[in-house]
This record gives C-alpha cells, structure tokens and sequence, in this order.
C-alpha cells in the first residue's frame, strides 16, 4: 500500500538533492571553521594569481615609464610598495570571503538540518510501515 506522506517526503527530498542540495550537501561533511578555512585558503590562491596578473597588466602598461626611471628609482622602496599592496589586496579579498563563507555556511547548515530531518521522517514512516506490515505477510 502506498504511502503519500512518505512519497511527499520523498519527492521533497528528491528535489533538494538535484536542486540546492548540490551546493549543501558536500558542505555537511565539514565542521563550520574547516569549510571556512578551506574557502578561505582557495580565495587566498586566487587572489594570489588575481593580482599577479593585475600587477603584470600594469607593469606592462607602464613599461615605457619603468624602464625610463629604472636608474632614478629605489628599487627597494618599490618592491615594497608592490607587496603592500598585495598584502592590502589578499586581506581585503580574505575578510570578504570570511564573511561570505560564513553566511553561506550558515544558510547551508540550516537547510541540511531541514533535510536531515524530513530524512528521518521518511525512516520513521519505513519503520512504523514494518512494525505494522512485515515481509512474511507479503508473501501470502
């Protein structure tokens, strides 16, 4: 005998896994400060290759100027201005993937705990099914 609510159930289920549960779901396996830890580490990476490449563009852009000055210029005082500016750059992308990370942690934890929970009403429904219902009595 089909039982709706357990169907309803499950077509909900369903629908989560194939919709937004593809984004939530692998986060379950994290605990809040590594999944936070591990986007933060990617954002790390590629704000690294981000501004290498904003600072090659500029470089390239400005050759003409560099090479003319390259004699005049303090080349220490230079490099370091290049890497506060990447420090300033990677600390700025780095606080706003906290931020997004942690919203996005939260949203998705709250949405797996409604998941979790219509799970175990689906295996509470199987349970109660097989108290009431058990195999032997199918066979006759």
């Amino acid at each position: 005998m089909l039982n709706k609510e357990r169907i309803r159930l499950m077509t909900k289920l369903a629908a989560y896994e194939q919709g937004e549960g593809k984004e939530y779901l692998p986060m379950g396996r994290f605990y809040r400060r590594d999944y936070i830890g591990f986007q933060m580490l990617k954002t790390l990476l590629y704000s690294t290759i981000a501004f290498g490449i904003l600072f090659l563009l500029t470089f390239l852009y400005q050759m003409e100027n560099i090479m003319e000055d390259l004699y005049q210029m303090d080349l220490r005082e230079y490099i370091i201005g290049i890497l506060v500016r990447y420090v300033i750059f990677v600390a700025v992308y780095q606080v706003i993937a906290r931020v997004v990370y942690s919203r996005r942690y939260r949203k998705g934890h709250r949405s797996l705990k409604l998941y979790m929970s219509r799970l175990k009403k689906v295996e509470k429904l199987y349970e109660r099914e097989e108290t009431l219902l058990p195999l032997d009595d199918w066979e006759k």
